[in-house]
């Protein structure tokens, strides 16, 4: 699926190119059969296309040597990430937000945290975090200057950082917000909390105002997500998503989620293979958002097997976050090396 996903520009040329001229025999000589082998040379020859393209970067000269320098860079941590990532393999995240989620961290639907007090807010001024409103914590100074470094503001904007007590980690794309527990941080460990940082980055990054317009209808090839009316521009990466993964679920799952954990629960059980984690199958905006993080703290697998792998290879095919990648698997080693934590 990969190397159909990265054959585009110069490479995509070259298949379409080959699949016209097999195009043209074939009306020529209905009878003679496909040259499977030459296709898949062709693809062959379009992945090495892709990974060779140059890219305008100060890390790398390449998309595959942005590929590798971020597996070099991460190499020494993508074991202690892979357990905060599996985190949400817990059969409790089935449980949040569902019709029987009774805890106090629990939040309406649309009102996510207009109830919930803010302990600590940071507002970007400058190109800086600046503590705005409530008390000030080296652990709230820790998560703001990290937040600051990995997240890329001009891919996804970002204005403040609120420091809530009791509340579910979450993004408000239409507020420009993200928001952390603050009675919990000091109980998880840093590579936990870099990855459920990395999956809110992840919802910026593919939910948020530049990608989508808000509309009472949508084209039939563009991505609604109709619970808050939001059609997805064609080169955006949900649509893109939905379009190689997503469209193949039926519209309850699709628009309004499972709503129970029985609902999710069998959900899971008959999609298992095609999730990276269980609380990626709540709905299309936490699928993508679990699928990039574990495109960003895992190593590059070159041989996916199953549909979820090949959703965390998806991301690969752009060289934009092929390279950012890089850069935050270089920003947290760099970190980790000179200061002994992330943050």
């Amino acid at each position: 699926m990969f190397k159909k996903c990265i054959a585009w520009g110069f490479a995509a040329t070259m298949v379409l190119l080959v699949g016209c001229e097999k195009g043209e025999k074939a009306a020529a000589d209905p009878a003679e059969p496909e040259n499977i082998e030459e296709v898949d040379q062709v693809e062959e020859t379009a992945v090495e296309v892709y990974w060779s393209q140059p890219i305008d970067s100060e890390l790398c000269q390449t998309v595959g040597e942005c590929r590798d320098l971020g597996d070099e860079y991460g190499s020494d941590h993508f074991l202690s990430f892979i357990s905060g990532l599996n985190m949400s393999n817990s059969m409790s995240y089935l449980n949040v937000n569902s019709e029987e989620d009774d805890s106090v961290l629990a939040f309406p639907v649309n009102e996510k945290d207009d109830k919930k007090q803010i302990i600590a807010r940071y507002e970007i001024k400058e190109d800086t975090f600046v503590l705005t409103d409530g008390e000030e914590r080296s652990i709230f100074n820790g998560i703001a200057d990290i937040v600051l470094a990995l997240f890329d503001r001009s891919k996804a904007n970002l204005q403040f950082l609120d420091f809530q007590e009791d509340v579910y980690p979450h993004v408000n794309s239409y507020e420009k917000k993200l928001v952390m527990p603050a009675n919990m941080l000091e109980h998880w460990l840093q590579s936990d909390t870099i990855a459920i940082l990395i999956h809110e980055y992840g919802h910026l990054l593919t939910w948020n105002e530049a990608n989508f317009v808000v509309s009472e209808t949508c084209p039939d090839d563009q991505f609604y997500f109709k619970p808050y009316w939001e059609c997805y521009n064609t080169d955006s990466y949900m649509n893109l998503y939905y379009h190689e993964f997503l469209k193949v679920y039926d519209e309850q799952w699709l628009h309004a989620g499972n709503t129970t954990v029985e609902e999710r629960l069998a959900f899971y059980e008959t999609h298992k293979d095609s999730f990276i984690t269980t609380y990626a199958t709540l709905n299309p905006i936490e699928d993508i958002a679990e699928s990039f993080s574990f495109f960003m703290l895992t190593p590059y697998n070159d041989s996916p097997q199953t549909v979820a792998e090949e959703k965390v290879n998806f991301f690969y095919q752009f060289p934009e976050l092929v390279e950012y990648r890089a850069f935050v698997l270089k920003e947290l080693k760099d970190r980790k090396d000179e200061m002994w934590s992330f943050y």
